[in-house]
């Protein structure tokens, strides 16, 4: 793929419906404690462990993680959160009691919890792990910041919401360093009212 719109194109072609299909598995819970276990779990609707937290022996901390996150919710009688932040700093209260739970995980996991409560679509990039190889891959400078902004990054990735941004970044980071701006096709964002976006499940 020689131009950045050939890869948001791929992106679309081959992800985007995926990944919404992926987070309404997570808004099916009748409460939000379910939810929240369900989200630390992190078990897919096949009964299999998501692919980022199936790595490093992760998966035998996510069990330990689920219980303290519900411990930490009942002891705080959490009724909601007011945003992604709230979530992420919940998240990773637990994250520091976990031996092994890193920084993929609790983003992860703020992120389901946050669609669940249909806060999950944001304006800005979290840079970690892979998503942050992608980021310095595309000539971008974070000048000592973790989080960046939709708007910073270049057409027509800064059409998506943060969560795809974030997933494009880390699937496509090996090919983004010898891509550009040249070549552009015309590129269609999928409509808000797509049948893969609000499926639920």
């Amino acid at each position: 793929m020689k131009s950045y719109t050939d890869i948001f194109n791929h992106y679309h072609e081959n992800f985007y419906c995926r990944v919404e299909e992926e987070y309404s598995w997570y808004k099916q819970p009748g409460n939000l404690r379910d939810a929240v276990e369900r989200a630390f779990l992190s078990i897919n609707e096949k009964g299999e462990v998501e692919d980022h937290q199936s790595r490093y022996g992760i998966p035998k901390y996510l069990p330990l993680a689920a219980e303290i996150a519900l411990e930490h919710f009942d002891t705080e009688r959490i009724t909601g959160f007011d945003n992604f932040k709230t979530i992420h700093q919940f998240v990773h209260s637990v994250r520091k009691e976990v031996k092994g739970f890193g920084e993929l995980a609790t983003y992860d996991v703020a992120m389901r919890i946050a669609h669940y409560l249909g806060c999950g679509e944001l304006q800005e990039v979290y840079l970690h792990a892979g998503v942050k190889t992608g980021f310095h891959a595309l000539g971008l400078k974070a000048k000592n910041r973790r989080i960046i902004p939709v708007e910073e990054f270049p057409v027509p990735f800064n059409q998506l919401s943060e969560d795809h941004l974030e997933n494009l970044l880390c699937l496509y980071k090996g090919m983004l360093d010898g891509s550009s701006v040249e070549f552009p096709k015309t590129c269609i964002r999928p409509k808000t009212n797509s049948s893969c976006i609000n499926k639920k499940g």
